[in-house]
């Protein structure tokens, strides 16, 4: 069974060939690219359409098989495009959990295995590159960077984000 999960959004057509301007979630983006297929919702089915090419210049631009002019183009266009998450890797699956729940774990503890410390994760900060956790430390607010390397597991029964952190990362 195919699970699956939104990836981008197509936003309009480009040119006379079908070629479609979009925006990918760039956790997603190597594996689309490997992977040469995205499915589009259709009549309320998950419709597969295989990449011929895709080219990035400042916008993203796909072509895909079987769409060939601007009319076809425009049938996908302002739609959301998904991908078969039992195909993405473990490291991929634990980034996209954590920018998926990113806003939803404030009010979570971090435990971490390294230092052995529980603290309380009281914002979620979005840098250009990076999400981070604020936490409260000994008195100091900290930023926890939440990157699939440290991230190990998130409970979402007992509200626990498992991380394995550099040590020394607590220190100041």
């Amino acid at each position: 069974m195919i699970d699956f999960i939104e990836a981008g959004k197509c936003y309009k057509s480009h040119g006379i060939k079908g070629i479609l301007d979009v925006e990918m979630n760039p956790i997603f983006k190597k594996h689309i690219l490997s992977e040469k297929v995205v499915f589009f919702k259709i009549n309320g089915c998950h419709v597969p359409f295989f990449i011929e090419s895709c080219k990035t210049d400042g916008s993203t631009l796909l072509k895909l098989e079987g769409v060939d002019n601007p009319e076809q183009a425009r049938v996908l266009s302002h739609q959301s495009f998904y991908i078969d998450e039992n195909k993405l890797s473990k490291a991929t699956k634990r980034s996209a959990k954590i920018q998926v729940k990113s806003q939803g774990l404030e009010g979570y503890s971090i435990h971490d295995r390294t230092s052995n410390y529980n603290v309380s994760i009281t914002g979620i900060e979005e840098y250009p590159s990076q999400l981070m956790a604020r936490v409260m430390h000994e008195g100091r607010s900290l930023l926890i960077p939440l990157h699939e390397d440290f991230v190990e597991e998130i409970d979402e029964v007992e509200k626990i984000v498992f991380m394995i952190l550099p040590e020394g990362i607590f220190d100041f």
